[in-house]
């Protein structure tokens, strides 16, 4: 860890706290609002949890000058606009190439001010604060080592996607550790043509030079990379099966990425 990374690091748990003390009282108030008062449908999207957390990371992004450069092409939605029509029922799937652990936060940034869930692997859960938040806020956990939780977790992605709830997955399953795009995994894919729902790529650039590999903590702002995220055009599910629609989003993802980020083969 360098300076920068301890800046960062003091920062995060500084706002952590508040975070923290916010989810403490959520869960209270969703405790006694559906157990004592049995007041079952509110807020049932667990909406209130999903925009604490994307608070604590717009601000964490910004004090810390790591706000990624955001750029949205054309036919893409928009962060800052709520792009469903009205008559959509079923959500779209965000779905982004995985190198940092500074994904995540620019994941949210990408998706802007709106309800979602990500899928996320279980061992996420104990983490201190984090752990905490996707469990309050209703995201999807996936047990890799578990046939039927992997069974579930295909059935909660659906059902969200189903309610209008975006969906946001990492395809490769883990973090690559050279920072080139790796082959995808199916899941995703799976849930998004069951439900019928589009898929919004996103192709995230230079995430590994921020925060590496091996580091705990950022080891310099985004701001002198510049990161990015490219905000793909939706592909539709429709009429296409796993394998195509998967072949079909890496192609977009990958279009977005430096030499350095694609697959060493192309």
């Amino acid at each position: 860890m360098n300076l920068f990374g301890a800046y960062y690091g003091i920062t995060s748990i500084l706002l952590g706290l508040i975070w923290t003390l916010v989810n403490f009282i959520t869960w209270g108030t969703y405790n006694f609002v559906w157990h004592i008062l049995r007041f079952r449908g509110f807020d049932k999207a667990r909406r209130f949890s999903v925009l604490v957390s994307h608070i604590w990371g717009v601000w964490l992004m910004r004090l810390t000058r790591c706000y990624p450069v955001i750029e949205v092409m054309e036919g893409a939605p928009d962060p800052i606009k709520y792009f469903q029509k009205p008559e959509d029922k079923t959500a779209p799937m965000y779905v982004a190439n995985h190198a940092s652990w500074m994904d995540i936060p620019y994941l949210g940034a990408a998706i802007g001010w709106r309800n979602y869930k990500i899928v996320a692997k279980k061992e996420l859960t104990k983490v201190p604060i984090l752990g905490q938040s996707i469990l309050l806020g209703g995201h999807v956990t996936l047990d890799r080592s578990n046939r039927r939780s992997q069974i579930k977790t295909i059935k909660d992605g659906i059902s969200w996607l189903k309610q209008g709830v975006p969906l946001c997955a990492f395809p490769e399953g883990t973090r690559s550790k050279t920072g080139r795009i790796m082959p995808f995994k199916r899941g995703a894919f799976k849930m998004a043509s069951s439900a019928g729902a589009d898929i919004i790529p996103l192709s995230i650039v230079g995430s590994a030079k921020i925060m590496p590999a091996g580091w705990v903590m950022p080891m310099r702002p985004s701001r002198s990379v510049p990161a990015r995220v490219i905000v793909h055009p939706p592909i539709s599910s429709e009429g296409k099966d796993e394998k195509e629609l998967t072949r079909e989003v890496r192609e977009a993802i990958i279009s977005g990425l430096p030499e350095d980020q694609r697959p060493a083969d192309l």
